[in-house]
């Protein structure tokens, strides 16, 4: 009877201090105190004002990293409330919520029936490999596991989470609530970069995010070995994998664009080429272009034409003709093409890539491959495209879809073609065939220049010295916060969804003032052959509601799974609309 009183005189205890906190009293409630260990929550259990809170919750999130760190756990929640709200329970408060908040993005998720536990039987993965589809459909009771796989938490061998959600109950309870409870007590306990924080320059701060929290976006902790002279692909929180593209130094001073190209073509293929513009011919073989910017914000279009390595001989010239609205030659070009190896599936293609620089405007392009002899046109592509002078409003570039990330075996010039970034650049080379093999893995990028930034963020932000997050490096100190982008992603088939979209934060990294950049790999082993849509919505969170920023801005692009023997499969044929009922014959008069 006395242990009890005593427990009963500690808890009343408790009450009377909590009991006198207001504005803070139930913060560590909230998904941003997910990351509290045991200790800090006896601390902030014994705090009697909101002032003691306040220095408290400065002090939690100074020893974490300060606002960067702050600002991922506010994109993890974000992307919680959006994908796993329940009747009652906002997205962030879920199990899932907190697992997404604390442990990350897994490695692939899986959904089950609960008669298919008991028989052993699972439907087929549904997650798009390193973006997993975390959500489930509404009016369904599944069971559903995250695998988080061995060296994607530090410290955490190996977990899979086991997660019963009922929609129409409104719950998502955790059958192995132990074990995720100890995964996620570790990645607080090592959440901590900073004990001493007071002894660190706090305004400002930023730590490199952890690699088992949130402050990135979903990317895998165990990256590939680099190649000579490529940027590497970092390491992140747990989840896909992203290019590294390290911040460029600001301030430097930016190089001229080159001047407009004028080339002497050889008068057949000039007239080859006035033709398909002017006859706007569709062109032949495999080509791909989209408009980009260099670091300091100069527009470019950039072009990729592909030909089968059998058919790429020695000598293959590249011809290009610009004409702008009023149909007036703007540029030309005539040169030798040095061709690049690109794998589809089984089959090794080869691309050649140039960048068309030209002042901001409208206009008309035929670009196209040729023989040596001038007259045999390999592969050609006619676009009409457009430039944009730097504003001020959000942009985003178009989706690229590759296979690989190739090294670079110089340093670039600004508006080299696919190249991204100064500093440390990587190299995103498109595959403009769109095929790919299942073993292969998917790479989507994109970028984004001139994103909002959150109320107060510039004044906040300044260099400084990042503390090193636990297993990786720190990057350098960034001179501007990034941005809060929220990336939807889906995959069709034949048209239709083959998944779920999976709603997520975009880690972005700096490539200039106000410039971004940002990527994933999806394997591609658990993809049936067909013919596939990547689609990808970019909002801005920081910008204001109801505008096309914040609404979203729609990419997508076509690709193709190869069969196992590297043929194209066959498409399906368009369902054919139900035939309309026969009108019923007049009464024949007697």
């Amino acid at each position: 009877m006395k242990k009890i009183s005593i427990a009963l005189a500690a808890f009343v205890f408790a009450s009377v201090a909590m009991a006198q906190l207001s504005k803070y009293k139930d913060w560590a409630k909230s998904p941003e105190a997910d990351f509290l260990t045991p200790s800090e929550r006896g601390e902030f259990a014994a705090l009697k004002t909101d002032e003691e809170a306040e220095k408290f919750i400065a002090n939690y999130w100074a020893k974490r990293g300060g606002d960067r760190f702050k600002a991922e756990v506010s994109r993890r929640i974000a992307a919680a409330d959006e994908q796993f709200k329940l009747r009652r329970t906002r997205g962030a408060d879920s199990n899932r919520g907190r697992m997404l908040i604390v442990l990350g993005v897994p490695t692939r998720v899986t959904n089950s029936r609960p008669s298919q536990q008991t028989s052993g039987t699972a439907t087929p993965d549904t997650g798009l490999g390193g973006a997993p589809q975390l959500g489930v459909e509404q009016n369904t009771a599944v069971v559903q596991t995250w695998y988080y796989e061995r060296g994607r938490i530090e410290g955490v061998p190996e977990l899979n989470a086991r997660v019963s959600v009922d929609q129409q109950r409104g719950t998502d309870d955790l059958q192995n609530a132990a074990e995720i409870n100890r995964a996620i007590a570790l990645v607080a306990e090592k959440s901590i970069v900073n004990p001493n924080p007071s002894a660190q320059p706090a305004a400002g701060a930023s730590s490199a995010p952890a690699a088992t929290g949130p402050a990135s976006a979903p990317a895998s902790s165990t990256a590939p070995a680099p190649s000579a002279g490529a940027a590497p692909p970092a390491a992140g929180a747990a989840g896909a994998v992203r290019p590294a593209v390290p911040p460029a130094a600001t301030g430097a001073a930016s190089a001229p664009p080159p001047a407009t190209a004028a080339a002497a073509i050889p008068a057949a293929t000039k007239a080859s080429l006035d033709a398909m513009i002017s006859q706007n011919q569709k062109g032949s073989g495999y080509f791909w272009g989209g408009p980009f910017r260099s670091v300091q914000g100069d527009p470019f279009y950039s072009v990729e034409l592909a030909v089968p390595a059998d058919k790429a001989a020695t000598g293959v010239k590249f011809a290009g003709v610009v004409t702008n609205e009023a149909g007036q030659q703007v540029a030309s070009y005539w040169e030798d093409a040095v061709m690049l190896d690109m794998k589809s599936g089984p089959r090794t293609d080869k691309v050649y890539e140039k960048s068309i620089v030209v002042p901001p405007g409208s206009y008309r392009g035929a670009f196209a491959l040729y023989a040596p002899d001038g007259t045999t046109q390999l592969s050609s592509g006619v676009v009409k495209f457009d430039l944009a002078a730097k504003g001020n409003t959000l942009e985003v570039s178009p989706l690229i879809l590759a296979s690989n990330l190739p090294p670079l075996t110089k340093r670039p010039s600004p508006t080299d073609p696919f190249v991204f970034g100064m500093d440390k650049p990587i190299r995103v080379d498109p595959k403009g065939t769109h095929e790919f093999g299942r073993d292969e893995s998917l790479w989507y990028f994109y970028t984004v220049m001139n994103p909002a930034a959150a109320e107060g963020a510039a004044a906040a932000a300044a260099p400084a010295a990042a503390a090193p997050a636990p297993g990786s490096p720190a990057p350098a100190a960034s001179t501007e916060a990034k941005p809060r982008i929220m990336a939807t992603i889906g995959v069709l088939r034949d048209g239709k969804p083959a998944f779920a979209p999976n709603t997520s934060p975009a880690e972005m990294q700096p490539l200039g003032p106000g410039y971004y950049a940002t990527g994933s790999e999806i394997p591609l082993s658990s993809f049936e052959p067909g013919f596939y849509t990547f689609t990808l919505k970019v909002r801005d969170l920081n910008a204001p509601r109801g505008t096309p920023a914040n609404t979203g801005i729609d990419r997508s692009e076509d690709f193709i799974v190869l069969k196992p023997d590297g043929t194209v499969p066959d498409k399906k044929a368009a369902a054919q609309p139900p035939a309309a009922p026969a009108k019923p014959k007049a009464p024949v008069k007697k």
